[in-house]
């Protein structure tokens, strides 16, 4: 358990599964506090709307790491607003494990990516090659820490195909280049379609195999 506790104390939003009577949907949450017999998370409205877990709801949380992906059952305890927020009282994560999905096979490629940033008071554009790449994930490189933001679009320029998606920020590594800290940015690729999944994971594959 203490693994996959660091993990999500490390991450800045994590994926939530949840079926309703008939649809399975998906959001991102992020973590406001781990408590002795419980953890809080929270979801923005302006980006989730109305699907929302109800109290009862089991949860499935799907965690973006370094060390793979780990997914966890939960179960819903309590549901409130708060000036925007929805934050979820929920049961501690269990049956945790590592999930080696191919579409989360990660490569070392450098892909030329265009990443627009919509923030309050502006719109960032960052340009540069990616760290590496998985059918669900990007990890870029930046002088800067990431700072907080309303959406993010993503350009992927492959020789041969062009993927556009939004993304939202994951967590972030700290290192050093040339004597100077430097900053490891992950996010997770939302509204890809398959099809280019498909494609970023056949890519993963013949790299591995170069």
């Amino acid at each position: 358990m203490a693994d996959i506790f660091e993990e999500y104390k490390n991450l800045k939003s994590f994926e939530v599964e949840f079926f309703d009577e008939v649809y399975m949907h998906r959001i991102m949450c992020k973590i406001r506090n781990i408590e002795p017999d419980k953890m809080l998370i929270y979801s923005d409205d302006s980006k989730t709307g109305d699907v929302k877990p109800k109290v009862g709801t089991n949860l499935t949380l799907n965690v973006y790491s370094e060390n793979g992906i780990y997914n966890s059952i939960a179960r819903v305890l309590d549901v409130k607003e708060d000036n925007g927020l929805t934050i979820y009282s929920i049961t501690y994560p269990t049956q945790n494990k590592v999930n080696q999905r191919r579409e989360y096979f990660r490569a070392d490629l450098k892909i030329p990516y265009v990443m627009t940033i919509e923030r309050n008071s502006r719109t960032d554009i960052l340009e540069g090659e990616t760290v590496n790449i998985c059918g669900k994930g990007v990890c870029i490189k930046n002088s800067k820490p990431f700072l907080p933001y309303n959406k993010i679009d993503l350009t992927i320029n492959f020789k041969n195909r062009t993927i556009n998606t939004s993304a939202e920020y994951v967590y972030s590594r700290t290192t050093v280049e040339n004597g100077k800290p430097a900053f490891l940015h992950a996010f997770m690729l939302t509204t890809i379609e398959q099809k280019d999944i498909d494609f970023i994971v056949g890519q993963c594959f013949l790299y591995q195999l170069s």
